[in-house]
């Protein structure tokens, strides 16, 4: 066969080229509709969250605020009073609504790090994908960990165990539909090393192809 042009070496090569481009362009377009429904439960999924941390500590605040209140709280407080649990009621009281969107941005950015890590290096499919419970909330408080490195300023220093407490619950909310986000946004890095080996089979058919003709 004569080959002059591109098109003529495509249709040598790749008879079925333009069955494999509808194909192609189909399956980008259902990833690009995953990833929107995606973006819009990741939105959802953080406002859940906020709305959560706001229900739960906003409650906790409350019933702290009857406890000191007490006979018993108040002995509480003038024989032992802790620094760390005073600060962050201090500042759940002030600002619960400011804190509550800063704690979940703080987690849902940590959990999609942890996510794009994981998933490049094919972590997720071990320690999360189809996995128990336990591992679910063994995932959950290393992500809260994580995120606890960074001591939280509100106006008041909390410690990590403190921050921790308060990172678990938006870490609990948010990271497990970051690591589905993140799977669609990255392959795993062996797929790259397999497309590698794919392409010098391809090119070997070709050879032997040419040589039988």
């Amino acid at each position: 066969m004569n080959i002059k042009t591109m098109q003529d070496w495509i249709e040598y090569y790749m008879p079925d080229w333009r069955q494999r481009c509808c194909e192609l362009q189909s399956a980008c377009k259902r990833r690009l509709r995953n990833i929107k429904l995606h973006i819009i439960k990741l939105f959802t999924y953080y406002l859940a969250a906020v709305l959560c941390f706001m229900l739960v500590f906003g409650m906790a605040n409350y019933f702290w605020f009857t406890f000191r209140h007490t006979p018993v709280g108040s002995m509480f407080l003038d024989s032992n009073p802790p620094e760390a649990l005073l600060a962050f009621f201090t500042a759940t009281n002030s600002n619960l609504v400011t804190l509550a969107f800063r704690l979940n941005i703080d987690s849902a950015v940590t959990c999609l790090l942890l996510g794009l890590v994981c998933q490049l290096f094919a972590i997720t499919r071990y320690l999360y994908t189809g996995r128990g419970l336990i591992n679910r909330l063994l995932w959950y408080a290393f992500c809260a960990a994580i995120t606890s490195l960074d001591i939280l300023q509100t106006g008041q220093q909390f410690d990590f165990t403190t921050s921790f407490v308060l990172y678990l619950l938006p870490a609990s909310c948010l990271a497990g539909v970051c690591l589905e986000f993140t799977s669609l946004l990255l392959p795993e890095i062996w797929i790259v090393f397999r497309l590698k080996e794919l392409r010098q089979v391809v090119k070997i058919a070709r050879i032997r192809n040419n040589q039988r003709k």
